[in-house]
């Protein structure tokens, strides 16, 4: 399986997220998948003007010349689709959404019905794509992750990748000092059966998003934390 990743963490390969995103490519690795990743924060990306001259002038063309040039053949090309990401303000980083926002270039005009829902077409190709989420959150509760799944699954619904799953990591800051070997074993598991079957099996999720500390807990570490910073 040809796999690319887009690591959204501006820490790269030493951020929290990235504590998971390691393990789960220790496992797609160990399966014999070709990885591609691209860590964002070395890329210049440009918004989209949405002038629509891809679409209407240069079609499959953005007029703009960024390293966003670098990303639309692998993402044409991957069989599945990782993005790994910390939570900022309850959704993507800026970015990451700026990414997506450029994915146009590869759409097509025209509207058409699908599941009940006014769409663009996508090709067939888009259709046997995969499309699977690693993200942490700095905050206690799990529940913090809830908007951003819901704009990416809505985002796979537009673009026609197939959501597979996901392993999500609240209270992330506490991952730094307590064993997690369960964790990362867990995510090397879902990174070897991603690889091999395409999706994340829901055993693997469970033990990635547990419970580590309690949240009473956790904030106070936090605000200990916060307090000796600013002093």
């Amino acid at each position: 399986m040809r796999v690319l990743i887009i690591n959204a963490s501006p820490f790269q390969r030493r951020s929290n997220t990235s504590l998971l995103l390691n393990a789960f490519i220790s496992g797609l690795n160990e399966c014999g998948s070709k990885v591609e990743l691209f860590n964002l924060v070395n890329l210049t990306i440009h918004p989209c003007r949405g002038d629509l001259n891809c679409w209407f002038r240069a079609r499959g063309k953005c007029i703009q010349r960024d390293d966003m040039d670098k990303l639309y053949e692998p993402f044409t090309n991957a069989d599945a689709v990782i993005f790994s990401t910390p939570v900022y303000c309850d959704g993507v980083p800026g970015q990451l959404k700026v990414m997506m926002d450029r994915l146009v270039a590869g759409g097509d005009p025209h509207l058409e019905i699908r599941d009940d829902h006014s769409r663009h077409p996508v090709t067939l190709r888009q259709q046997s794509q995969k499309f699977a989420l690693i993200a942490s959150c700095g905050l206690w509760e799990l529940g913090n992750f809830d908007p951003m799944i819901m704009h990416l699954k809505a985002f796979c619904n537009n673009i026609g990748f197939t959501f597979c799953g996901s392993l999500l990591r609240p209270h992330a800051f506490a991952m730094k000092n307590r064993p997690i070997n369960d964790i990362l074993k867990a995510a090397k598991c879902a990174g070897k059966s991603f690889g091999e079957t395409g999706d994340i099996p829901e055993a693997y999720s469970v033990v990635v998003k547990r419970d580590i500390v309690s949240r009473e807990e956790y904030i106070n570490e936090v605000n200990n934390k916060v307090t000796s910073l600013i002093h």
